[in-house]
């Protein structure tokens, strides 16, 4: 994708209010907790696999909580307004938020960013 340091500072502001608003820290831990005793063998890879897509699953359930984020976030990361970004096909939109979560440069700096 190659977001520019620019894009990336711009783009921080909806993750960090994403991240807050559906509160994904306590989310993750409790995620991590249940299925930790569910199978305590589980670890490494396997885990950190399973706990993404829980989380990516809590995202989903509770989108409508964060969809104008949502749009922003798409919207900077495409360079295209907000109204634009609500515009465009589902698959689009999905597409580039892929892209956004697949970038390890990029996830690097919204952890580093929110610690």
């Amino acid at each position: 994708m190659g977001i520019s340091t620019e894009k990336a500072f711009d783009m921080l502001p909806f993750v960090v209010e994403i991240i807050d608003k559906l509160d994904i820290k306590t989310e993750g831990k409790r995620i991590a907790m249940r299925l930790k005793e569910a199978d305590p063998e589980k670890a490494g890879d396997d885990l950190k696999y399973e706990i993404g897509i829980e989380i990516i699953m809590y995202v989903g359930k509770n989108m409508k909580k964060v969809k104008e984020d949502f749009f922003g976030l798409v919207a900077v990361a495409s360079d295209v307004d907000i109204e634009t970004a609500k515009a465009r096909p589902l698959s689009e939109s999905i597409k580039i938020l892929k892209d956004i979560f697949m970038d390890k440069e990029l996830m690097d700096f919204f952890t580093t960013a929110m610690r």
